[in-house]
């Protein structure tokens, strides 16, 4: 027993003085070696300390001779912050010689920091990120090489995903684009695939600065938060640029014609062409056919609905609408499928539908003028459900007027629209004569009378004539 607790003070003994062994070896073999690196690093990180960069290069460079490779991952990336800044000013005094040994420099650097450091306790996936800044700042130096860093960028994003940096993101976008029209020049083919590409790219980039954007907002990280929103426009606006209907279909036709059973990209698909509005294709409606069948959902649903709406079949669309908002359980496209199934229920004339739709819609967000807009439209349309022998049926224009002026107060930008609305159902007000038949005058208060299936029974309003 006494052996054994003895070997276990030895080994207690001896533990510290290991690690400090340990952690000596990393700045040099030789105790002299040891002294001279950790002096450069002091020196080095003073100057980095009081933002004096163009001395603390020149003491890093020190470092970097004086140091083993491995001594500290900041020397790598107090390097290339050093490396950026001299670059600087090689550029302002256009010494082009100097600034491409620096970038080059700046490239080993990122190297160097990769290979050495390529996982950390903190990242262990420390080699992604560092691979997203340099292709980063290779893509800044080396415009006309967009496929190059396109590459690293897609590499780095595929290992990190929605924990990518918001340049990374934006990044990876711009230089897909530049890389498709290189290509395009060469094999037009094959830059209608890297077109495809970007078209799915878009949604998984989107998807990345929405979570990573959530992740921001919870921890109340406000220059996350703007970084993202800026790396989310920037995609947004090279987007656009490819995502012309006219554009998209054929070659988003071929992507599917060439794996017909690939289900996930007809989910892609889909998403793409609705968000975009290009539903009056021949594309669409198989697609969403197609999805729906193996995989109903709300999404789903309201393409076809949308799809039908367009071809005027408005009794299949509303049949689809409907399924949609059953099936959005407080989705985040919840209020637009409400709005729409309740147009298209005016539209066909069931306008106690079209108002139950508006009020669940104002329910949700009680400031949609659009919904208010809707309720106007379903009273216009109901005259002959509101008929009660006397001027019921007129009524209801002076209600929708109400309701369409209300909307135009609500939201400014539906003022034509609204002014359009008010100036239609003005042509259908009683005149003079037949409001004073009654015993009322022009300006008086009128409530309509409660009919069975009239969407304004027991509303006030203000009578008015032609």
């Amino acid at each position: 027993m006494n052996t054994i607790k003895n070997i276990f003070i030895l080994l207690i003994i001896a533990l510290p003085t290991s690690i400090l062994a340990q952690n000596g070896n990393k700045y040099g073999e030789t105790e002299n070696e040891q002294i001279l690196c950790k002096e450069a690093l002091s020196v080095y990180k003073s100057y980095n300390k009081q933002k004096n960069y163009s001395e603390a290069y020149q003491q890093w460079e020190k470092a970097c001779d004086v140091c083993p490779d491995r001594v500290q991952e900041s020397l790598y990336s107090h390097g290339a912050l050093f490396l950026k800044n001299e670059i600087k000013n090689a550029d302002q005094a256009g010494d082009e010689t100097r600034k491409a040994v620096l970038i080059d420099s700046l490239m080993w650097v990122y190297d160097m920091r990769m290979e050495l450091f390529p996982s950390t306790t903190k990242k262990p996936k420390n080699r992604c990120g560092v691979l997203g800044r340099a292709a980063s700042d290779f893509y800044k130096f080396h415009k006309d090489s967009a496929e190059v860093a396109f590459e690293m960028f897609k590499e780095s994003i595929e290992c990190l995903e929605a924990e990518s940096s918001a340049s990374v993101l934006s990044g990876y976008y711009v230089t897909s684009f530049y890389t498709m029209k290189a290509i395009n020049k060469i094999d037009k083919e094959a830059g209608l695939v890297r077109k495809a590409g970007m078209l799915t790219d878009y949604l998984m980039l989107m998807e990345y600065c929405n979570t990573a954007i959530a992740v921001a907002e919870e921890a109340g990280k406000e220059r996350d938060l703007k970084g993202y929103a800026r790396a989310k426009a920037n995609i947004e606006k090279t987007f656009i640029a490819i995502a012309q209907c006219d554009d998209m279909v054929p070659v988003l036709q071929a992507s599917v014609e060439a794996e017909p059973e690939n289900f996930d990209l007809k989910k892609k698909v889909l998403s793409l062409l609705t968000n975009r509005e290009c539903t009056e294709n021949e594309l669409f409606l198989p697609v969403a056919t197609a999805i729906y069948d193996q995989e109903p959902s709300a999404k789903a649903a309201y393409a076809i609905g949308m799809s039908y709406a367009k071809l005027s079949k408005l009794n299949e669309s509303f049949d689809y609408m409907e399924e949609a908002v059953s099936l959005c359980d407080s989705c985040p496209e919840q209020a637009t499928y409400l709005l729409k199934t309740g147009q298209i229920a005016s539209a066909l004339k069931k306008s106690n539908t079209a108002r139950r739709y508006a009020n669940q819609l104002l329910a949700l967000e009680p400031e949609n003028a659009d919904a208010i807009m809707l309720i106007g439209d379903a009273i216009a349309s109901a005259s002959n459900s509101c008929n009660d022998g006397a001027l019921g049926k007129r009524s209801v224009y002076w209600v929708a007027h109400d309701y369409y002026n209300r909307a135009k107060r609500m939201n400014p930008e539906l003022s034509e629209k609204a002014d359009k609305r008010m100036s239609k159902v003005s042509k259908q007000y009683p005149t003079i004569d037949e409001v004073f038949s009654l015993g009322l005058q022009a300006g008086g208060t009128f409530t309509v009378k409660d009919v069975a299936g009239c969407p304004c029974s027991g509303e006030s309003t203000i009578i008015r004539v032609r």
